[in-house]
């Protein structure tokens, strides 16, 4: 049985909506045990719909959101849903992993000061994306200051991610300005030299950012200021041109041919299909899934607990950063 613990508050949208998703996954899969944090006098009429029994609310009332400043509301919301269900992670060794749509920013400071880091590795948040094939970023935001040890240890967090979502020998770039190893800043040369002389590891060279969908990467590695930039503006060109589709189907009466297209497109970049970021670095699994999730998300990220939590992630992770 792999148990994990749901936190439904801090998103855009109600627990209410959020719980159909956890509710969807319990009623697929027996061998899943979810924990769901929320308001139990708002979501105890949806336990009619569990199937297996294997759905319990762990009552919070209290969300952490995007106006909270994380270090200070970790300290002072103490029975918010987030820390309450990080805690109960923590403290139950049957529990493997934590998912949640709120904060990104509580989250994270929340997974470290409650779950604590694996060694002294600076933990990075890296979302799976859909280009020429699936690949990972590290780092999408966590980390905006980065030094050479932590590059290599995101490539090394990478390779296991990877790994454990079903990649052999998963090839590894570097995000920089240009693809020649003498390009970019000092810190991109230096990490280029170390990532070249690492053995065990695919290391492909540097990838840019024109590239980053059509490269044969499986993990880039980069700095949270720079993952974050490439991360938005990846998600802001598919939601313009998906939109730019639509807009030209509508007026040439053409919607029937330009919505196979629109619908390929959301698939391949439609965060409530992909799942959710892994918080990788902190010592169980943590997904942080978007901000304005509805219910699919919930389901998805719920389902990539489960794959990532069967295919020992966080033993992959040790082991690489041990070697």
């Amino acid at each position: 049985m792999i148990k994990i613990v749901v936190d439904l508050l801090g998103a855009d949208n109600s627990p209410v909506k959020l719980i159909d998703g956890a509710i969807k996954a319990a009623n697929e899969n027996k061998d899943i045990y979810l924990y769901v944090c929320g308001p139990k006098s708002e979501l105890e009429d949806s336990l009619k719909n569990v199937k297996n029994n294997n759905l319990e609310i762990v009552d919070c009332n209290t969300a952490i959101t995007n106006y909270d400043k994380p270090v200070k509301a970790f300290k002072t919301k103490p029975d918010s849903s987030l820390v309450k269900g990080l805690t109960l992670a923590k403290n139950d060794d049957s529990i493997s992993a934590f998912v949640s749509c709120g904060s990104t920013g509580a989250v994270l400071v929340s997974s470290v000061f409650v779950l604590g880091r694996i060694g002294k590795v600076r933990p990075a948040l890296s979302p799976i994306l859909g280009g020429k094939h699936d690949f990972c970023i590290v780092d999408c935001g966590a980390n905006v200051d980065t030094r050479i040890d932590e590059l290599l240890d995101f490539a090394k967090m990478g390779k296991a991610y990877m790994e454990a979502y079903g990649i052999r020998n998963p090839k590894i770039a570097l995000l920089s300005n240009g693809a020649e190893p003498g390009k970019g800043n000092d810190l991109v040369k230096e990490a280029h030299e170390a990532l070249s002389k690492m053995e065990g590891y695919n290391f492909i060279g540097n990838v840019e950012g024109k590239n980053i969908l059509s490269s044969d990467a499986h993990v880039i590695v980069c700095d949270g200021f720079a993952g974050n930039i490439a991360l938005k503006t990846i998600e802001g060109t598919a939601i313009q041109i998906v939109s730019g589709l639509i807009e030209y189907g509508k007026k040439n009466n053409c919607m029937d041919v330009i919505g196979a297209a629109v619908n390929d497109i959301m698939n391949k970049f439609d965060y409530n299909t992909k799942g959710g970021a892994v918080m990788l670095g902190v010592n169980k699994l943590v997904i942080k899934g978007h901000g304005a999730a509805v219910a699919e998300t919930v389901y998805s990220i719920i389902n990539q607990a489960y794959i990532l939590t069967k295919n020992e992630l966080i033993k992959k992770i040790k082991d690489n950063l041990n070697d």
